[in-house]
């Protein structure tokens, strides 16, 4: 049977520790070695990783090297809710406020509903 290198191996996304990045990044400038000796050396699958850490070290310093959280940002992060205030029952005034907003909200949907089948209604009799 045939062996395989570990380089030849198809790899997972894998997070590398900061330390790792700096003994990668100082071997490399040590014993000058270009980016194709270092991820054999190091068994990093492509060379582009070091040229990135190389170019985050030199715009950040160590700080460009820690893990970046990935994907999208949660986007509900900055949502406010409307939160009670607590569990304490209502007053009889904030009973009738919410029942005042209930009822102006379903007066409100009755009247768009109500206009929608005019106009259905009116769209029928000009295609007669």
């Amino acid at each position: 049977m045939p062996m395989v290198s570990d380089g030849l191996l198809p790899r997972k996304n894998q997070d590398y520790s900061i330390d790792f990045k700096l003994k990668v990044l100082k071997t490399i400038t040590e014993q000058h070695l270009s980016l194709h000796q270092a991820y054999v050396k190091f068994n990093i699958p492509t060379r582009s990783i070091i040229a990135k850490w190389q170019r985050d070290f030199t715009n950040f310093g160590v700080e460009g090297l820690t893990q970046k959280p990935k994907g999208r940002p949660k986007s509900m992060d900055n949502f406010n809710r409307k939160k009670r205030k607590s569990d304490k029952p209502l007053t009889r005034e904030e009973e009738l406020l919410l029942e005042n907003e209930a009822l102006r909200c379903e007066n409100a949907l009755l009247k768009k509903l109500q206009a929608l089948i005019q106009a259905e209604e009116e769209a029928k009799k000009r295609k007669l």
